[in-house]
This record gives C-alpha cells, sequence and structure tokens, in this order.
C-alpha cells in the first residue's frame, strides 16, 4: 500500500511535522511506501477561481507540482494523511491552499462523474494540534478535512488531534500519543498492507496495462490492489482508451503509465498479468505470470476499444479464484 502524508506547518521539524514524520515511519515499519509532501515548501501555485476545471476536467495550471506530481499522487495512494496546526480556527494557509487546487479532483468526481478505481477502499486522516484548548478548536479543521477528503475519493473516518501543543518539540511529551499511533496504524494501515497485490504489463504500459488494473480493482474492490506498468512506459497514457474507460464512469486523470518496478510503490506483485502477445518474458522474475494475448490496438478505434473493454471484463472475472 502507499500512505501520502500532506505536512502543512511552514516550520520545519516543527510539532505538526514531528507527529506526521513519527506516523510516516510507523507506517512504512508496518509494510508500507510512504511519501510526504511539505506544502509550505511544494511550490504549489494558488487556485485561481477560474471554473477551468469544472468545463475542462483538469486545472488550467499545468506546470507546477500540484499538476505535474502531486494530483498523481494523490490518485496512487490508499491512505493520505493531512497535517496541520490551527491557524485562527481552521488549518494552515499552505495546507488551505493545496486543497484548494483538489477542487479539480471534485470537477471531474461530481460534475463528470467519474469514480477513482481506489475510491471504494482509500482512507484519510486528519492530525491537528493547536496551543489553546477552546471547546470548538478543531471544528473548522474537522469540516475542511470532511469535503477535503470527499472531493479527493477518501474516506474520511479517522483523526488526532491534541490540545495545549506550543512549543517546539512538545508534541513529543503528549500523554498517550504512542498509543494513539499505533492503534491507527492497527486499524488502518495494517488490514490494507496483506492484500494482493497483481500488476498489469503491457510494452508501454498506456492502454491495455491501465485498462485492465482500473476494470480489476473496481471488479475486486478491497481484496486487491493492482498496479500498471510498461517494459519501455510512454509518455502518457493512450487518450482512446481514457475516453472509453471515462465512459464507463472510470477516472484515469492524472495517472501516467510507470516502469514495471515502480508500478506498486517498489512492492513485489503476488501475480502479474501480461497483456500482450509478442511479450515472452516474466516482467518480475520469481512472480507468478498470466499471460492474457491482448492484441495491440489501432489508434482511434472505438469499436476495437468496446471489443478490448469486454475481452477485459471477460477475464478479470476470471481471477476471482487467485484471491485467497
Amino acid at each position: 500500500m502507499f500512505v501520502l502524508g500532506l505536512q502543512g506547518s511552514p516550520r520545519k521539524n516543527g510539532n505538526t511535522d514531528i507527529l506526521l514524520a513519527s506516523f510516516m515511519d510507523k507506517a512504512a515499519r508496518a509494510g508500507a511506501a510512504v511519501k510526504t509532501i511539505q506544502a509550505a515548501r511544494a511550490g504549489i501555485a494558488a487556485c485561481k477561481g477560474c471554473g477551468y476545471c469544472e468545463k475542462h476536467g483538469t486545472c488550467v495550471i499545468s506546470d507546477d507540482p500540484m499538476s505535474t506530481e502531486i494530483y498523481g499522487l494523490m490518485r496512487q495512494a490508499d491512505l493520505i494523511v493531512a497535517a496541520s496546526p490551527v491557524y485562527f480556527y481552521g488549518v494552515s494557509a499552505q495546507l488551505k491552499g493545496l486543497i484548494d487546487r483538489c477542487q479539480t479532483l471534485w470537477s471531474r468526481k461530481y460534475v463528470y462523474k467519474l469514480k477513482d478505481p481506489l475510491a471504494d477502499t482509500r482512507q484519510g486522516i486528519l492530525f491537528s494540534m493547536a496551543a489553546s484548548r477552546g471547546r470548538q478548536l478543531f471544528d473548522g479543521v474537522h469540516l475542511t478535512a470532511k469535503y477535503f477528503f470527499d472531493a479527493i475519493d477518501a474516506r474520511f473516518e479517522h483523526s488526532l488531534t491534541y490540545r495545549g501543543i506550543e512549543a517546539k518539540g512538545a508534541i513529543r511529551n503528549q500523554a498517550g500519543l504512542e498509543a494513539d499511533m499505533d492503534a491507527l496504524i492497527e486499524k488502518t494501515v495494517r488490514p490494507m498492507v496483506p492484500r494482493k497485490k497483481l500488476l498489469f504489463v503491457s510494452p508501454h504500459g498506456a492502454c491495455r496495462a491501465p485498462l485492465a488494473a482500473a476494470m480489476a480493482q473496481r471488479y475486486h474492490g478491497p481484496r486487491i490492489r493492482t498496479g500498471f506498468g510498461g517494459f519501455v512506459p510512454a509518455a502518457e497514457l493512450s487518450a482512446p482508451m481514457v475516453r472509453a474507460i471515462q465512459a464507463n464512469g472510470l477516472d484515469l486523470g492524472y495517472r501516467t503509465p510507470m516502469p514495471i518496478d515502480q508500478a506498486l510503490q517498489g512492492a513485489t506483485p503476488d501475480l502479474a498479468i501480461v497483456l500482450d502477445k509478442t511479450i515472452t518474458d516474466d516482467p518480475v522474475p520469481g512472480v507468478r505470470t498470466l499471460r492474457w494475448p491482448l492484441a495491440d490496438l489501432p489508434p482511434d478505434d472505438d469499436t476495437a476499444m468496446d471489443r478490448l473493454i469486454h475481452e477485459v471484463e471477460r477475464r478479470i472475472g476470471t481471477l476471482t479464484d487467485l484471491m485467497d
């Protein structure tokens, strides 16, 4: 599984940073791949409020880290952890800037009616702390987190919030902190790590492999974790395939073809499935390989794409016996 941390405090090595780093370390030791985005130093451009994403399904800002990296990481993540201090009863400006840019993902979900393949299994966690102790101290933060996680297709069920944390490093002395985090790891990370990992492979990882990975994830849900890759990855996904799968309600926006060894965030698959007649080598030595000899498609052939979708769907149904 892959855990993405969003660190919202502008203070390096401050309490929020310490708390999130400790959780991410525990997640890694539990078997997850992890990555943290430092929102204050990521160079994320502010949302323009222009409505472009509602008309086009993508952000008008295409050249900053949000569009070139972070959207894609959020789509790959099984667990997203948003961490922020409380500033004026809300999240930090730095984290809020990242959240505001997720209007693009909100538009894909609610305007275009598209569903991310991991929507049924992705979870969201909130970490927050503040120096004061007001009764409603975390109300605004929780509301922001609730609607943020909804927009990015993450189920928001867990949070850790702490009052009276002010001096740098004070979070380390918080009573019960280790037990709180260990309990959260048991609830969120450990149940997801053992899922069967299926790697779908085509020569360039641009059409057949992502199509099959997305459809298999939707079909088998929480029983598996899919990835897709290519021996020589293309620069982007096949546009006709993306259009065809969107017509089936699935969203592959902000995904890119991956090298085979990165397709599952470095994890070794339990099963590799090759979707090409010409590939004879096993993509991952020592891992069981199935071969679905599906022909490559001519560009912009909608009829052939429909046939491919039906054939992939049929084959995915035969995987059920391999899930146990």
